[in-house]
């Protein structure tokens, strides 16, 4: 039955859109008028927040600086790990 219904909801779901961009309702499509009443309404989606930039080439690379004793710990965590 799961089945049956998700056909169905799929192909109701695939019609409405083939509907929403082909239909000529009014010389333009039902998209169409939807946008041109986004449009006017003045509503504006949210600005999506800039990324920070990748680091180029010429950025100075920073090295990072362990003692002995913390290597050795990473190491001995990384060998007990694979040890599993």
């Amino acid at each position: 039955m799961r089945t049956l219904s998700f056909i169905l909801w799929t192909t109701c779901s695939v019609a409405l859109g083939i509907w929403l961009a082909t239909a000529q309702v009014g010389s333009r499509t039902p998209w169409e008028h939807a946008k041109q009443v986004w449009a006017r309404s003045g509503l504006k989606l949210p600005a999506l927040p800039a990324l920070p930039a990748l680091p180029s080439a010429s950025a100075p690379q920073i090295s990072e600086r362990h003692t002995d004793q913390e290597r050795d710990a990473v190491n001995r965590l990384v060998a007990r790990r694979g040890a599993k």
